[in-house]
């Protein structure tokens, strides 16, 4: 009997060792400092961030037109205006923040003031009573959103993933899509019921909503500020940009080839997405519903949902130019079919949006991806600021040009068959970026 006892007694201090040790195994892989689950919790929060600065502010704008345009006794051009001052602001401050603020000032302050002003300028907007109010908020939110959007978010994901950057990129910015997909329906919905007043204080809320838990609970400007390393990255290796920000401007030529096919390229890309506003004055200009309308723009944002996701995973595997390819091509197609509706009916109207959607995967993560592989991880969140300047402006300029364009033709197909024409040309580009890359990015 005693040896009995003391042989169960091992067997159960064996079973107790083995338990001890799986559960430690466990953690230490859900905590393994260059692959954690904190890095995709990361990409959740910037995901909240896209969200609310793109999906909301700059996809759902639209939305607005009509309805503020003829409330204030002014033209959809006037409004439209307001799109392009944020865009256009936006740009120019891209430069300021990646050299100036980012690395210097807390992101976690930068991300939540960026943010709750923006959210205060919803509000503003629901309260306005002249065109000029919307111009001066809109002016505001371009500065503020700087800290949370496009620039702030490749900074931060590029801080985190050294690894599986375009995948982590690609769920991120996959985000605005998703936003735009959801909210506009819903603001629409609040539109009809309470008047546009109303939705401007649901965007409001909703910025918060989609902001706020990442701001204060997950942000954090480098994985070393949670004993992390970025993902993939060995013992050792420094986080994959931004940490000198201000010191590489000097590097960046801007009489360079490499600067002016990569500003080129970006710049084509955003003046094609710009056509994003005018989708459901498209459809009601060929004789659609306004519900067809409606639909096609939620297509445009379920493709930009789903090519984003795809960009990232292709150009992980086959590199940044490749994967731009494929979606330029797929614009193509999409674009060309908006030149021949309403032939096809309402089926053919939503496949060529959802197709145009792909230009969104290229403005949001085709673009950071591409300067990546262009520049390398350590100059893209200088060389990304400044190459976005170029490429926001062009996105405000036709975003506004679409709608006069509209104005003085009388239809949308002269705007179409320019941005086919752009988008041939960028194909074309992405075959000269392997030959501009940077040295520093070539051995990378």
């Amino acid at each position: 009997m005693p040896e009995t006892g003391f042989s169960e007694q091992n067997k159960n201090d064996a079973g107790a060792c083995s338990l001890l040790h799986c559960r430690a195994c466990f953690w230490d892989v859900l905590y393994l400092k260059n692959k954690s689950v904190y890095h995709w919790l990361i990409v959740a929060a910037c995901s909240g961030l896209a969200m609310a600065a793109i999906g909301i502010s700059i996809n759902c704008a639209g939305i607005f037109f009509a309805v503020v345009s003829a409330d204030l006794g002014v033209g959809r051009g006037d409004i439209s205006v307001t799109v392009t001052l944020t865009n256009v602001v936006t740009g120019l401050m891209g430069p300021f923040a990646a050299s100036r603020l980012f690395g210097r000032v807390p992101i976690k302050l930068l991300t939540g003031i960026g943010s709750g002003v923006t959210a205060l300028c919803f509000a503003g907007m629901a309260a306005a009573n002249h065109i000029v109010v919307f111009y001066v908020l809109s002016t505001l939110m371009g500065i503020v959103i700087t800290c949370y959007s496009n620039v702030a978010i490749t900074y931060i994901i590029g801080n985190w993933f050294l690894e599986k950057n375009g995948v982590a990129m690609g769920i991120t910015m996959s985000c605005s899509g998703l936003g735009g997909a959801v909210f506009n329906p819903l603001l629409s919905a609040v539109i009809e019921a309470f008047g546009w007043r109303a939705a401007y204080l649901v965007a409001a809320g909703l910025v918060v909503l989609l902001t706020l838990p990442g701001v204060l609970f997950v942000i954090r400007e480098r994985p070393e500020d949670k004993g992390l390393l970025p993902y993939g990255a060995s013992r050792g290796i420094a986080p994959a940009s931004g940490r000198h920000a201000g010191g590489e401007k000097s590097r960046l030529s801007f009489g360079s080839a490499t600067f002016l096919v990569t500003v080129a390229f970006s710049v084509l890309v955003y003046a094609i997405s710009g056509f994003n506003a005018q989708v459901s004055g498209f459809a009601t200009s060929i004789g659609l519903s306004p519900a067809v309308g409606a639909l096609m723009v939620s297509a445009s944002m379920i493709g930009n949902v789903v090519f984003k996701l795809l960009i990232g995973v292709l150009s992980d595997a086959f590199g940044a130019p490749k994967a731009c390819g494929v979606m330029m091509l797929l614009n193509v197609i999409g674009m060309s079919v908006f030149a021949f509706l309403p032939v096809g009916g309402d089926a053919v109207a939503m496949a060529s949006a959802f197709l145009y959607g792909s230009i969104y995967s290229v403005s949001a993560v085709g673009i950071p991806l591409v300067v990546r592989y262009v520049y390398g991880p350590r100059m893209q969140s200088v060389a990304y600021s400044y190459i976005s300047l170029f490429a926001c402006i062009s996105s405000s300029c036709t975003m506004t040009g679409f709608g006069y364009s509209y104005d003085v033709f009388g239809t949308y197909r002269v705007g179409i068959l320019a941005s086919v024409a752009m988008a041939v040309v960028v194909l074309l580009l992405a075959l000269f970026l392997k030959k501009i890359r940077t040295p520093e990015a070539a051995v990378q």
